[in-house]
């Protein structure tokens, strides 16, 4: 371990083994600041940026995706929507710790979860705040509505990306019809009971795409997911819902002996 980083690295990946990574196609601008629990993750090497996103699940903790790599130069932001203006809400940070979990297979992206401790303690308030976890484990049956945000690619061809954050609508896929359709793709994606689908509505293609992996799926007004993968080299095709990482017991449990307590929904 180097400079308190785990795992250490200088770059921050987006593309990993001819997955793609994730942000919003579709969907609609989000109000400003409506999702105060939302984090922005940047790192920039040799003129080049590439982020991710996250969920602020405690004053000084992110939940992101294992398959995010940070380095030194990673830094943080909370209380964003927009990304190029001098907003006042914004608060910044650097990355204290970025602890992927343990058994996480970067191939498969099993496990695909990650906790983030930041250099110090956001300070809460109507623009940043924390997004309660659920108290257990969920099972949200197909066509549950669902909802994701973040801040990247819009348009996967000409790879635009957006300035302001971006929310798009769900519905939850069951997983044996999700397994059908990945079963099909290039690279065959397991798709397992730690994992769970969500497409776009009927004649939408809203989807994530790249660049916000780690932002969060909410469910029935519920932290349910994790922004994981999506089909080899594709964007909004309705026919494929992304894929995302489950907050299942294990996980749970896993994050509350990590961080030592945790905000929980009622």
């Amino acid at each position: 371990m180097e400079h308190l980083f785990i795992p250490s690295t200088l770059s921050l990946l987006c593309l990993i083994s001819g997955y793609a990574c994730m942000d919003i196609i579709g969907g609609n601008e989000a109000a400003p600041h409506s999702r105060p629990y939302m984090a922005y993750l940047k790192e920039t090497k040799d003129r080049k940026t590439s982020s991710c996103g996250g969920a602020l699940i405690k004053e000084n903790w992110l939940l992101t995706a294992a398959h995010c790599k940070f380095g030194n130069g990673t830094k943080v932001i909370l209380g964003a929507h927009s990304l190029t203006k001098n907003e006042q809400q914004q608060q910044k940070f650097s990355i204290k710790r970025a602890i992927p979990h343990p058994c996480f297979d970067k191939y498969t992206k099993v496990h695909d979860i990650q906790l983030i401790q930041l250099d110090k303690s956001a300070k809460l308030n109507k623009f940043v705040s924390v997004l309660p976890l659920p108290k257990h484990e969920e099972n949200f049956k197909a066509k549950t509505m669902c909802s994701t945000a973040g801040w990247g690619v819009t348009n996967f061809k000409k790879q635009t990306v957006s300035d302001v954050l971006r929310e798009a609508n769900l519905t939850v896929v069951d997983n044996g019809t999700c397994k059908k359709i990945y079963s099909k793709q290039k690279n065959k994606n397991q798709i397992t009971s730690s994992m769970m689908c969500a497409g776009p509505l009927k004649k939408r293609n809203d989807d994530a795409c790249q660049g916000d992996s780690g932002g969060p799926l909410i469910c029935n007004n519920k932290y349910a997911g994790i922004i994981s993968f999506g089909p080899h080299n594709k964007c909004g095709d309705p026919k494929i819902p992304g894929v995302y990482t489950r907050l299942t017991t294990s996980y749970l449990k896993w994050i509350i002996d990590t961080t030592g307590g945790m905000y929980f929904d009622f």
